[in-house]
């Protein structure tokens, strides 16, 4: 996906949550001071949206004249008053001709146009002049039926076209619904008009209460898991989640805050009942008067998942070998250094290497290389790890040994003794270390290379056991 085909989706997306919380809280006035409480709250929502310091709403008759006004301002910033009977060129000066057709009107740098005398008596009248603004008519059945004014007084902004269209798509929903709150009609209408954004969105969309159960869902995430909406309403989100990952969703949810999102990648169910990899983001959605929700929104992204931890995975590999690298192995050392396990180290190094790649050539030893690789992860568990950090070294390290632990020296001088190129022989020598705590991982690693050189110099072909450190 390019970068700005990803911005297209996460400006979509962000419309969708800000028209579904607009629509709750819209929704939830029952009388004229929740609808007046509400209007200023969606207010904010969209300025929050667009980045602006203050938003006003008008709701014009036939005439075209004010009857009813909403405003909100930033702290510290004068808010727009338009009285009630002011026609639309107070609200948009020159821009009027744009908004009686429904053309929106979006200005990112004020500085750059010249104001019309309307407009200059509008700045002088409010005593701020915006660097930025943007104005959305709304229009029912071909007349104005209300404007929004969204403006920065002193930052200029960049708005596409994109996204000044979602910006209009929210606007006439609140329009909408704030001329026509005392109707029913007008409210359903309102409401389906959230819903089809939800519906057309290809990612899935869920409403949460706080503590993580489904309140809402969209189609495509009812399509995602393969439930009926009214099967996952009221369900915790976490039962669709692999049970290794729950914790992780737990962990979002407990540290979300207002306005802030959260991250996760994580495994959900598919209609067949296999886990996908699906990356999570999640908002607390909360305003005055109004049940606090979790917005999520989930993408599937188990194709990209899958091929990146295959890149991840063939970035570990010794190239020869096909055991974990250097790098590889550090990382996992890393890691035991806050496990609470036992461990147990090997570190084994091919006797007599030099001589066979003079004596050979290198293909021989890249050969001998290959097969003592293969002899010592034979002589362990598929889980252990088995890591080639040198020329001729190799370092084993068992996790939670048990009776692997008892001989491993001796196992992995047997088993590669038999290994060979050329007709040549070839052995290890080993030097083993443990069992101990992981913590103590690096440390044994050290212990082993000592104990391995005293199997060198006591004859090779053999494996000496090494003190644990201290600690």
């Amino acid at each position: 996906m390019t970068a700005a085909l990803h911005a297209a989706w996460s400006v979509t997306d962000e419309a969708a949550n800000v028209g579904a919380r607009l629509s709750r809280v819209l929704t939830a006035a029952d009388d004229d001071e929740a609808l007046a409480q509400a209007a200023v709250t969606c207010l904010e929502i969209l300025a929050a949206f667009v980045e602006a310091d203050r938003a006003l709403v008008g709701m014009f008759d036939e005439h075209e004249q004010v009857t009813e006004r909403f405003s909100w301002s930033r702290p510290g910033v004068q808010a727009r008053e338009i009285p009630i009977g002011a026609g639309v060129d107070e609200f948009a000066g020159a821009s009027m001709g744009f908004l009686r057709i429904g053309r929106a009107v979006a200005i990112g740098n004020s500085a750059a146009i010249e104001l019309s005398l309307t407009e200059r008596q509008t700045a002088e009248r409010t005593g701020e002049m915006p660097a930025a603004a943007m104005l959305i008519p709304v229009l029912v059945a071909g007349d104005l039926a209300g404007v929004l004014v969204l403006e920065s007084t002193e930052a200029t902004r960049t708005w596409t076209r994109q996204f000044v269209a979602e910006v209009e798509t929210c606007a006439e929903l609140v329009v909408r619904m704030l001329g026509r709150t005392r109707e029913r009609q007008a409210l359903a209408v309102a409401n389906a008009r959230a819903r089809r954004i939800a519906d057309h969105l290809p990612d899935g969309l869920a409403m949460l209460t706080p503590e993580g159960a489904i309140a809402w869902v969209s189609p495509s995430f009812s399509a995602m898991t393969g439930r009926l909406a009214k099967e996952l309403e009221r369900l915790p989100l976490s039962e669709l989640v692999s049970p290794p990952d729950r914790g992780q969703l737990l962990e979002c949810l407990a540290s979300l805050d207002p306005g802030l999102d959260a991250q996760c990648t994580l495994r959900l169910t598919d209609p067949t009942g296999q886990w996908r990899w699906s990356e999570l983001s999640l908002r607390l959605a909360s305003e005055p008067g109004v049940p606090d929700e979790v917005v999520v929104t989930v993408r599937d992204t188990h194709d990209r998942h899958l091929r990146e931890l295959r890149l991840v995975a063939e970035s570990d590999l010794d190239p020869l070998t096909r055991v974990a690298n250097r790098w590889a192995f550090g990382r996992f050392v890393d890691e035991l250094a806050s496990a609470r396990s036992l461990v147990m180290v090997a570190f084994c190094d091919i006797d007599d290497f030099k001589r066979t790649n003079d004596e050979l050539g290198h293909g021989a030893g890249d050969e001998v290389l290959a097969q003592v690789a293969t002899a010592i992860s034979r002589a362990v568990r598929s889980r252990d790890m088995v890591a080639r950090i040198g020329g001729d070294e190799f370092v084993v390290i068992l996790v939670d040994p048990g009776d692997k632990a008892a001989m491993l020296g001796d196992r992995l001088v047997r088993g590669v003794r038999n290994a060979s190129a050329g007709g040549r022989l070839v052995s290890v020598s080993v030097g083993v270390c443990g069992p101990g705590p992981s913590a103590l991982a690096r440390s044994m690693v050290r212990r082993a290379d000592e104990a391995m050189y005293q199997a060198k110099n006591a004859g090779k072909d053999g494996w000496v056991r090494g003190e644990l450190p201290a600690g």
